[in-house]
């Protein structure tokens, strides 16, 4: 008789020939291992990955479930400067993912060869369709021309974004050989510019803009909107920031000290881009000092660098806006360190 290992999941066990059990487990690696479907999913290796999964799923929101009844009764009541910052916003939020060429994320999802890291990826498709409803739900409510708003976040400000990170991402498709240090490291640079650097600074003068208009009781509905939509990022950026960690545990040849120098090269690159936005955006009207918010990114910079384990380049001692780090999640982030399973581990779940 063949010796089995128990796996228990939430109320459900799960007997497992060993030796099977420990190939498959052997076999699991963030690149270059073994192709499997989702459900073979155990033995589990990427126990932060399925957890995160989990934990996505189960947050999930519909723009529709917030209601902005006092946003409509006042935005015609605000200025005419933090109307047009609203509107910013829209359009920033509603071209994000071009900005930020987030479509090289599903590249990045065929690459990844675990089954617990492809489930976790497959709920960008869910957030993608929330993106979507928020504009349908803020749009309609509010009565605001779409087009309107995509032209004013047509700005030079915002073109710089995209074209930054345009020329610094590599080329990767879904055939790409990741067995090499180049295009592993390739798939590694991608990873940080999209989400750490993108994802994780831009255009947050913005939705602080916003949270600061919401902290003065004005447009409430759209401020509860955006924590949500924040606490989405800030999965996306758990993923990333412990994905890229596993890749470098599993593949030290990708962690050059030159290599770490181009990473946050990008981050510094990405503060500037923040900053210039910054300066021809009316954020006093809403209430935020432009030098104060200057420095609130280069500290929420330093943040996104340490948890992927690069050094900080602005030291500052504490945040310029504490209330802020509330709105962002940082201080709920999930920033628990990178641990693979063992066999033996035990996992609760309900979801399998």
């Amino acid at each position: 008789m063949a010796d089995t290992i128990t796996i228990t999941l939430g109320e459900r066990t799960f007997n497992l020939d060993r030796e099977k059990a420990e190939e498959a487990y052997s076999a699991k690696k963030v690149l270059n291992g073994r192709n499997s479907m989702f459900f073979n999913i155990l033995p589990l290796k990427y126990n932060w990955a399925y957890e995160l999964y989990r934990e996505m799923k189960n947050t999930h929101w519909e723009p529709a479930e917030v209601s902005v009844n006092v946003d409509i009764a006042q935005f015609s009541q605000l200025s005419e400067s933090c109307q047009q910052l609203y509107k910013t916003a829209l359009g920033a939020f509603a071209r994000s993912q071009e900005l930020f060429h987030s479509h090289g994320i599903y590249t990045v999802r065929d690459l990844v060869t675990a089954p617990e890291l492809k489930l976790v990826f497959g709920r960008f498709v869910h957030e993608e369709n929330t993106r979507s409803d928020v504009l349908v739900h803020l749009h309609g409510s509010l009565q605001i021309n779409p087009m309107e708003c995509a032209r004013l976040a047509a700005i030079p400000a915002f073109t710089a974004k995209k074209q930054f990170v345009a020329s610094k991402l590599s080329p990767l498709n879904h055939d790409t050989d990741t067995t090499t240090t180049a295009n592993k490291q390739a798939v590694a640079r991608n990873i940080f510019l999209i989400n750490q650097c993108m994802e994780g600074t831009q255009c947050f003068s913005l939705w602080a803009s916003l949270f600061s208009l919401a902290a003065q009781n004005k447009l409430p509905g759209t401020g509860k909107v955006f924590n949500k939509l924040i606490r989405d990022i800030t999965f996306r950026l758990s993923l990333f920031d412990q994905l890229l960690q596993e890749m470098v545990s599993e593949n030290p040849d990708i962690w050059t000290s030159a290599f770490k120098e181009e990473l946050t090269g990008y981050m510094v690159d990405a503060v500037r881009l923040e900053k210039e936005l910054i300066a021809v955006l009316p954020v006093a009207d809403a209430g935020l000092d432009p030098e104060a918010l200057g420095t609130y990114i280069e500290y929420l910079s330093d943040e996104r660098l340490a948890a992927c384990n690069l050094p900080r380049q602005y030291h500052h001692a504490s945040s310029p806006f504490p209330w802020l780090d509330v709105q962002l999640h940082l201080a709920s982030s999930h920033a628990a360190a990178v641990a693979s399973s063992t066999l033996d581990n035990s996992f609760d779940d309900d979801d399998l």
